[in-house]
Formats: structure tokens, sequence, C-alpha cells
């Protein structure tokens, strides 16, 4: 008999198929049991296609597509795991000597099952976790019953598997329809096909023609298809993406890449676990260019410290919180001509100016989200950038650059023996500052704190350690802030401390821009256009990412914790099956 003790606790009150297997699955209960015990004949009534259509019979073509929801597997491999299953198979309905091609399983799940969609993945979700929950291997693990006994953690895992096929096909509810990209008039392909062919580029870190190539490949194994077929002949390819990325414009590319990180930010704002107001970290990243200058407008010098002379430049916009790390707006930087050069006093020409490019950012993300105060690098700090901070009325708080009156007051203030931190109130600097003048006198809060040698802090890591800054961390780390500090009495100096310790909040945004160009394509092309799309998309897929995981926490209801439950190469790997659903 079964041990009852665990199935009453099932919250839920199940319907349908799911209804019909919880009297079935029990300790140790397989598929060909429960495809024996399960009667789809009661939806026969929903079948669309008309009786003499030659398409296999409705009950086994049900149950299969119910086994890979409850599995986790994709709909277009169904035909051989049966034929690798014929147990399964027979207990389900089918002839093991005439199993439909996968492509069948694959246009039903599109057509025939359309209106049961959303019934058939809720039936597999609660057959997968009653299953869990008796022991049973049934489901996306794939456990044996043994080995579900006592386990939390592999408890936790199914799960997760779980509420992460739940969210899954977000990707092509989210970021697919913020990107258009032209295409002819009468092409042979539809507009998802270009899509699916940049997140296979971008999960394969492939460039357009190989992607290509790896997308046709999938293709050929998933559908059989005929090769005469014209899709093969004259359709997609990798040319077709790069001449549909040539027609778009700078501007367009980089609306089409903050309207879908806009998009995956609606999904997660309704939350209570969305920290709102937030704390928002703007920094620039570097992407290596090798190639010719020639012609090329966006390539910047690269700094000193790295291994390639120069680089495209690219400005994002992050929330740095507790339960949310995600990329709100990102502008590409370092062409004069694109800059609104007029507003600025002086002759000088810049290829970009720092305050420009935090009023671009926060006129991104204030459409969005309440910004409580902004963390900026310390290439930020300049008398435009605390203009821009106040037109915004945000708070700011960044790493102060070293010049010898800075340093001065640093020895003369600073008790770095003792530990003792000093505060400036009235600090200025100078600079062109937008619809100012020249040398325009800008007041800030100086904050002047012992350092440590021994660690990477206060924004001081591998991008700003120069000789001269690894000196002085030994002395004194100086910030501009406009936050409410003082240096009067000792619990005011503690205050002091804490705020700007708040700043080692964006440390993980090196590692966030590591993982965005885990997520980009590679290309050689030297149009800018290609590079600042392909760099966009890797944000929006590392932002899916992100949303993944944080919707997969709520759902699980478990503690929240900031590093990620689920890997970006985990991310990666369910994404390539997921796909597989929408071919």
């Amino acid at each position: 008999m079964t041990d009852t003790s665990d199935i009453d606790d099932l919250e839920q009150v199940h319907t349908g198929l799911a209804k019909h297997a919880d009297d079935i699955i029990e300790h140790g209960t397989e598929w060909p049991a429960l495809g024996d015990g399960l009667d789809a004949s009661r939806y026969a009534h929903e079948d669309p296609y008309p009786d003499w259509h030659e398409g296999k019979d409705f009950e086994p073509m049900l149950l299969a597509v119910l086994w890979a929801q409850t599995e986790d597997e994709s709909v277009t491999g169904i035909s051989d795991r049966l034929a690798d299953n014929p147990e399964i198979a027979r207990s389900f309905g089918f002839d093991v000597d005439d199993i439909p091609h996968g492509d069948t399983f694959a246009r039903a799940w599109r057509k025939r099952f359309e209106d049961l969609q959303d019934r058939i993945e809720r039936w597999g979700d609660d057959i997968d976790e009653m299953a869990t929950k008796r022991g049973s291997p049934i489901g996306s693990g794939g456990l044996n019953a043994d080995e579900t006994a006592g386990s939390s953690k592999r408890t936790e895992q199914r799960l997760l598997r779980k509420k992460t096929r739940e969210v899954m096909g977000q990707m092509g509810e989210i970021v697919y329809p913020a990107l258009d990209l032209p295409r002819p008039e009468k092409a042979i392909y539809d507009e998802e096909s270009l899509m699916e062919l940049l997140t296979v580029m971008g999960i394969q870190s492939g460039a357009a023609n190989s992607g290509s190539e790896i997308n046709g490949d999938r293709l050929d194994a998933l559908r059989n298809p005929d090769l005469d077929d014209p899709f093969y002949v004259d359709g997609l390819t990798g040319e077709t993406l790069l001449d549909s990325i040539h027609q778009l414009e700078v501007q367009e590319i980089t609306d089409m890449v903050n309207r879908g990180a806009e998009r995956a930010l609606t999904r997660i704002k309704p939350h209570s676990e969305f920290p709102e107001p937030v704390y928002l970290a703007i920094d620039a990243t570097y992407v290596a260019y090798y190639g010719e200058r020639e012609g090329m407008e966006w390539v910047q010098g690269a700094p000193e410290n790295k291994e390639y002379r120069w680089c495209h430049k690219f400005a994002t916009a992050t929330i740095v919180g507790e339960n949310v790390h995600m990329v709100v707006g990102m502008i590409p930087i370092g062409n004069a001509e694109a800059r609104d050069g007029d507003a600025y006093p002086g002759e000088e020409t810049k290829s970009y100016r720092v305050g420009e490019v935090v009023r671009d950012l926060l006129e991104i993300a204030t459409d969005h989200v309440r910004v409580r105060c902004v963390y900026a690098d310390r290439e930020f700090a300049a008398a435009d950038t605390i203009k821009a901070f106040e037109e915004y009325g945000v708070k700011y708080m960044m790493p102060a650059p070293r010049h010898a009156r800075l340093k001065r007051w640093l020895r003369r203030n600073v008790d770095v023996e003792q530990g003792i931190l000093a505060v400036e109130q009235e600090w200025a600097i100078r600079g062109a500052v937008k619809d100012g003048v020249a040398n325009e006198r800008i007041e800030t809060t100086l904050i002047g704190l012992p350092g440590d040698p021994d660690k990477e802090q206060y924004g001081f890591g591998e991008a700003d350690n120069d000789d001269d800054d690894a000196e002085s961390r030994k002395g004194a780390v100086p910030f501009f802030t406009n936050t409410h500090v003082d240096d009067k009495i000792a619990v005011d100096r503690r205050q002091t401390k804490r705020k700007v310790e708040q700043y080692n909040r964006r440390g993980g945004i090196e590692t966030a821009y590591k993982k965005i160009k885990e997520f980009a394509s590679y290309t050689t092309s030297k149009d800018y256009s290609v590079r600042l799309f392909e760099f966009g998309f890797a944000v929006l897929l590392y932002n899916m990412w992100l949303l993944v995981d944080f919707l997969v926490q709520v759902g699980m209801d478990v503690e929240f914790r900031m590093k990620p439950r689920i890997t970006a190469q985990r991310f990666l790997a369910y994404l390539t099956r997921r796909m597989n659903d929408f071919v």
C-alpha cells in the first residue's frame, strides 16, 4: 500500500488528467502504469481535426505531449523518445512500428492542441509535483524513487526545474516583440525566425553565418525537411540577418534594446520583492576591437591596462539590489557627431561628455523606476555629471579622481593611522557644463575615507588600479556625494562610513559585464550597427536570465538570495531546449 502521509498536504485542487493521475500515482509508479491508467478520451470532443483527417489518433497524441511537458522535454523529440521507450508508447496507445515523426508532434502542439496547451502544461506541472512528493520517478528530474526520500536538496532542484519551465516561454513573449527587424516584402521566413537565429547565435557564441548553419542543422534534425523546400533553397541565412541589421540606424537599435529591457522590468515590478526606489549603477564597459579603424566612427582608445588598443564603448544603467540586478538602459558612446556638441562651451571636440551620458541614462531609467541613489564609477566624476544629478534630483556617490589639490586635502584631513575619515561639505570643482560656461564652478561634498591596501574596495578594482591608485589606497580614498554626511562626532563618522561602504553594492557590475559578454555572439563585421545590435541583444539575454531566476525564486517561496539559483550555463541549456518547441 502507498504511504499517504504526505499526499494530503498537496495544497492545490487538481483538475483534468492531473486529477485522474492523482488516483494512480503512488510510490514508485512509472510512466507505463500511468499511461495505461489515464483516460484521455474525455477530451476527444475538443479535437479540431475532423474524423476523416489522416492525423494520428487524438488520445495517444494528447498523452504523448503531456508526457513531454511533465518530463520537461521538447515536443519535437517525442518521436525518438517513444521509439526508445516502447512500453510507454504502447501504454499511450501507439503502434511501436508506426510512431509519428517529430514534426507531426510539433504541428499538433501548435495547432491541434492550441486550445489545450495551457491545461496540458498545468497538468504536467501538477503531475511532476505530486510524483516528487510521493517518491515516483515520473517527472522532469527522472529520479529513482529512492533518490527523493528525505532529500530536501533534490526536492528543491525538482521544484526549481518545474518553476523554470513555467517561465522559460517568456523569451518569446518579452524580447521578440520589442525588436523590429526589416524584411523583404515577400520574405518566405517570418520575423520570429530572425529572432530565433539571434538567440542561437547568443547561446552558441556564434557569428551570423555559423549561427545560421547551427540553426539549419537543428531544423534539419528536428523537422526532417524536404531539402527542396524553398526555406532551404533561398530562405533565412546569416547574410539575411546581417542585411536586416545593416538597415537599422544606431538610435533605432538603442531604442529597441531599451524597449526590451523595459518589458522585462515590467514583469518583476509588481512583486513585493522588487526594491523601489532603486539603487542604480551607471558604468561604461569596453568591447575589444581588433580591426582596421578607417571609417569606424565609434571606435575608442582602450584603457592602458587592457590588452587591446581599441574598443567599442557602451554605457549602462543597472539596478543594484538584493533581489534584482538588471540592466534598465543602454546607450552607445564614442561618436562626436552623435552628441549635442553645441550645448558645451569651447572649441574642444570630444567623442562624448560624461554628463550627457548620465542624462541620457537617467532619462531612460526614471521613466520606469524611482531612483534612490546612483553609484557611478570614477570616470563619471566631473562637474557636468554632478549638474546632471542635480537636474534629475537624485542622490549620488562616486569615487573622485585624485589631483594635486585633492591629494593635499586627504593628507591633511584623513587620519589613516587612527582610521578616521574626513568630510568637506562645500568642495568646489570646475569644468565644462552643458548650457553653462567652460570652467563652471560646481559644489559637492567630499569624503576622505582611510584606505585598505589589501582589499579591492570602494570602486577601485582592476580597471582603476593603476600604480598611483594602488599607492594612494594606502592613504585615503576620496568620494563625491550629495547624501547627508558629516564628521563632527563619532556617530556621524560611523554613519558616513556605512554610506560609503554601501557603494560596494555595485561591486557585481564587473561580473555582470563578463556575463553579458558570455551572451554576445561573435562578429568580424566593421558595421557598427551589427556590433551594437549584438551587444544589445546580449544585454537582453542577460536580463532574461536574471528575470527567469527572479521569477523562479518568487515562485519557489524560498529565501531570496543575491546569487542566482540558476547559473548562466543552466539558463542557456534550458533556453536551447525550450527553443526546440517553437520550431
